[in-house]
């Protein structure tokens, strides 16, 4: 055998093997309280996948402090795996209703871990 076509066979088991599956996304939907005021009314929360830091889900916070999340280019649902999260917030009266601190990946501190299952629900 020609080593032109024992180099494509191998391409073609390592391609074969590695299962060239898409990335699965799980639907995520939650409820942001905030310790001592009650329900965020508004704002945007982000999931980044550690695994895959391009792949930002978000979604708009409601009125009654639930939001559920959305990946842009893949429909509803986050990455699986581990992600970190980060809230952003518009000042209301001049006073933000949580921390500037949650707005930034490196200093929100919220990481979380979606499974494989029908909804992962976060509080």
């Amino acid at each position: 055998m020609s080593l032109l076509v024992r180099g494509s066979l191998l391409v073609m088991l390592v391609l074969c093997a590695s299962g060239g599956s898409k990335p699965k996304f799980y639907p995520v939907r939650g409820n942001i309280i905030v310790f001592g005021v009650g329900p965020l009314k508004s704002g945007e929360i982000r999931f980044r996948p550690n695994k895959n830091p391009s792949l930002v889900a978000s979604g708009k916070i409601q009125s009654d402090g639930t939001f559920s999340l959305s990946t842009p280019g893949h429909g509803e649902g986050v990455l699986e795996g581990d992600c970190q999260a980060s809230i952003v917030v518009e000042a209301q009266g001049g006073k933000a209703p949580i921390a500037d601190r949650y707005a930034d990946y490196a200093t929100a501190d919220l990481n979380f871990t979606i499974l494989p299952r029908d909804e992962n629900y976060f509080i």
